[in-house]
């Protein structure tokens, strides 16, 4: 079942800072939506699709195709306390070479920077997978 984050919006205050007759105020209700976080699965076809765009196009060529970060260091990014997702960074290594940094974020979307950072990935062209569709 997909995680899901409940957001809860309180108009009290909106009603109250209009000056609206009382009435209106005790209509009050909490509206509570329910977001399911786990929108981020896409199909093999669109991944192909979007990869071999990017690996296609004229301004991309020769770049980094992909990174390679292995599962033990994702798993303690994820699995520190208070982390809710993971964050992303396109950056440049010492020699300029295109990566990215990833880092774990909080329930208020925040950058957990104190906490665990990844680099050091393995970027292809040098470390690329064999036989990936989505090469």
């Amino acid at each position: 079942m997909a995680k899901t984050t409940i957001v809860n919006f309180d108009f009290r205050d909106r009603f109250l800072s209009l000056n609206f007759p009382f009435f209106i105020v005790v209509l009050y209700q909490q509206i509570q939506i329910i977001m399911p976080t786990n929108q981020h699965i896409i199909s093999l076809n669109e991944a192909t699709t979007m990869t071999h765009a990017y690996q296609n196009a004229q301004q991309f060529q020769g770049l980094t195709k992909a990174c390679l970060i292995d599962n033990n260091a994702y798993q303690q990014l994820m699995t520190q306390a208070g982390c809710e997702g993971v964050r992303t960074y396109f950056a440049l290594n010492d020699t300029g070479v295109l990566t990215i940094v990833v880092v774990g974020v909080d329930a208020n979307g925040n950058d957990m920077t104190t906490g665990v950072i990844l680099n050091h990935a393995l970027d292809c062209p040098q470390v690329c997978p064999i036989n990936s569709p989505l090469m």
